[in-house]
């Protein structure tokens, strides 16, 4: 079985999650509470190592009331990660998917659990059976890229800021469709962002 997994996001104009030096500062506080509301409805947040890596995100609820805070995921296929890392800091819970046989041993000592996955969807099996029935996927662009492509997903939220980066990290970066081959979507809610600079979609398998 698989939770209700939602891809959230905020790109530029040109569908960048990133510019090619890694900036990301996308969302305004409107787009922020969005983002963080979401944080607070779900039993889980999945990030992949490079977004770890790039921008040390803490993955925990600041701009929304929550009954519990969600489990924090990292999927990392090399465990080539600093333990020293925002996301390890404890609590809340931590939970790190690896194909690595490195000795996990430093992100144990702070409360991290280290789990084996041969298959992506292995994580988010591993991840109801322990209880998660809801989970969001904040990025970055080769994780989403590897959900759409197994069709590991249910919503895709996709934010639009006034942006322009031009080159950079895709929304789903990887080797990308043939024509025909590729989802198709159905927008089932949008909305101008209380900025009234942004554009808020949410879009949904078909």
């Amino acid at each position: 079985m698989l939770p209700y997994i939602i891809i959230f996001s905020t790109v530029s104009i040109d569908g960048r999650l990133a510019t090619k030096t890694g900036y990301s500062q996308l969302s305004c506080p409107f787009d922020k509470q969005r983002q963080h509301q979401l944080r607070a409805e779900v039993d889980a947040i999945v990030v992949g190592g490079n977004t770890v890596r790039i921008d040390n995100p803490s993955l925990t609820v600041k701009y929304a009331k929550k009954e519990k805070d969600p489990i924090r995921v990292v999927v990392s296929e090399s465990l080539n990660l600093d333990p020293s890392y925002k996301v390890f800091s404890t609590p809340p819970m931590t939970i790190v998917y690896t194909k690595s046989d490195k000795s996990p041993e430093e992100f144990v000592k702070r409360g991290v659990e280290v789990r084996r996955f041969s298959q992506l969807v292995d994580v988010f099996e591993d991840l109801y059976a322990l209880g998660a029935r809801k989970v969001m996927v904040e990025g970055g662009g080769r994780l989403i890229w590897s959900l759409v492509k197994e069709g590991l997903y249910h919503e895709i939220r996709v934010t639009v800021s006034p942006r322009v980066f031009g080159n950079g990290v895709s929304l789903a970066q990887g080797e990308g469709f043939n024509g025909e081959e590729a989802p198709k979507l159905k927008l089932v809610d949008f909305k101008l962002c209380e900025c009234k600079n942004e554009v808020h979609l949410v879009y949904r398998r078909t």
